[in-house]
């Protein structure tokens, strides 16, 4: 079966749709939110053709459909939106990052604190102290339970006891690829859990690798805008240390 560009368009607004208010969509929500120029039979018929293909599952308690793993990573890869800061977001970042920038440590723990707030999200970051130890710092664990993911007791001990397993949850981590990877729902190892994602973006002090930061959140999370946050903390991560640098340098040549 084709996956053509109304079934694409349909996908893309199931996926807004459903980040944006956890509940299951249905074929007459998306006629009367999105003006697709079609008819609700149409849509529906689309709508069970995507089911098909194994881009939406159908939860017994609605007649409304949810995004699988599968669209979750179609959405990131063709169909995500850039979502550009606000420059109130920028000047806060960069405040963050330059006001310990004297403390390696305290900057970063800073900088996870702050991505937390910003995402709502549970933060991480780790740094390479030598060849063999790695710190991990993790900000806003309880931030997790505010999403309907999480709300049950279930769930909820599932992502206490992941975090709990602080080794392996660093050493799963640092074995990311660099730059921005975005890992959904199964992609993750067995030790994380299946329904959540992780956004995670290298950062470098003076050029050289130190570690990275990043979220752990539901597979239903702002990917476009939570990418972009994280992508302007790591880049700004290293200019403000090159930054650093360099007025030193300029104060010892004095």
């Amino acid at each position: 079966m084709e996956l053509t560009e109304r079934k694409l368009q349909i996908l893309q607004a199931i996926v807004s749709d459903f980040i944006l208010t956890a509940e299951p969509v249905g074929s007459r929500t998306l006629s009367r939110k999105y003006d697709m120029g079609i008819s609700p039979a149409t849509i529906r018929n689309e709508m069970a053709d995507l089911e098909d293909m194994g881009y939406l599952t159908h939860p017994h308690t609605s007649a409304g459909r949810v995004p699988s793993d599968k669209a979750y990573r179609l959405y990131v890869n063709k169909l995500m939106e850039k979502y550009e800061l606000a420059e109130s977001e920028k000047k806060r970042i960069r405040a963050t990052l330059n006001a310990n920038i004297n403390e390696l440590e305290k900057t970063i723990r800073h900088a996870s604190e702050l991505l937390s707030e910003l995402t709502n999200l549970t933060s991480f970051a780790t740094m390479q102290e030598d060849m063999y130890r790695v710190q991990l710092f993790l900000e806003g664990m309880t931030r997790m339970f505010s999403h309907p993911e999480f709300n049950s007791v279930e769930r909820a001990r599932d992502f206490l006891s992941m975090v709990d397993h602080k080794d392996d949850f660093t050493a799963t981590i640092s074995r990311r690829d660099d730059g921005i990877t975005i890992t959904i729902g199964g992609e993750n190892p067995g030790e994380i859990m299946p329904d959540s994602s992780i956004i995670s973006a290298t950062y470098h002090v003076g050029g050289y690798y130190v570690g990275k930061l990043g979220v752990i959140g539901p597979t239903r999370m702002r990917y476009g805008e939570i990418t972009s946050v994280i992508e302007y903390m790591t880049k700004n991560l290293d200019r403000s240390f090159r930054m650093l640098e360099d007025g030193e340098g300029k104060g010892k040549e004095k």
